[in-house]
């Protein structure tokens, strides 16, 4: 059966693509197969498929979560599949969280990154949607990622990764490269992973 997990975040800005195909990659370099469904209307993940020869898994694009189907059936019921998600379009991130296992949210440190990251939490866990907060483009020297840390550790509701997604120049341009997989994207993809085994 396939295992969906939707990366939502309201706010744009947040790395959602480059999270979803680079999770993507490194949960198929643990031997799982994997597909993404770009329901962004900017079509990036799909974009930055179409720049590589030899993609290593497949994209679609989207519309809405009755489309996942189509996905799924055409990936030949992939062990994962991603969705990668538009800012700010209510109706998709809705059937998206619905249709999840699992949302993963991305989110810096910054208070506003925070505010933002608050309420879709909020919103998630009120329709009971096992969710985990991924703290992404972060300086780790940033105090307020400690501060972050504390705050969103204590919210018993939801889960926070570990893995702390930095930034990095090499982050920035992965677009339009072949996917690979590093000590960063593996760590979350074994906490990921982890996750459906509980």
């Amino acid at each position: 059966m396939t295992r969906v997990i939707s990366v939502i975040q309201s706010k744009g800005g947040t790395g959602k693509t480059t999270l979803s195909v680079m999770l993507a990659e490194a949960i198929r370099k643990m031997g799982y197969t994997v597909a993404v469904a770009d329901g962004d209307p900017q079509q990036s993940a799909t974009r930055w498929a179409s720049k590589v020869e030899d993609f290593p898994f497949p994209i679609e694009s989207v519309r809405s979560s009755s489309d996942f189907s189509g996905v799924v059936r055409r990936g030949n019921n992939p062990d994962f599949l991603i969705v990668d998600t538009p800012p700010g379009g209510l109706a998709f991130i809705t059937e998206s969280a619905e249709a999840a296992d699992l949302v993963l949210l991305p989110t810096g440190v910054s208070p506003m990154d925070i505010d933002r990251t608050q309420v879709t939490l909020s919103w998630l866990i009120e329709k009971g949607i096992p969710t985990a907060v991924v703290l992404s483009n972060v300086d780790r020297r940033e105090k307020l990622l400690d501060e972050v840390h504390a705050e969103l550790e204590g919210d018993e509701t939801a889960a926070l990764a570990e893995t702390v997604i930095p930034t990095r120049a090499a982050t920035r341009r992965v677009f339009g490269t072949k996917p690979s997989s590093t000590k960063v994207w593996d760590s979350l993809a074994r906490e990921v992973v982890a996750a459906f085994e509980d």
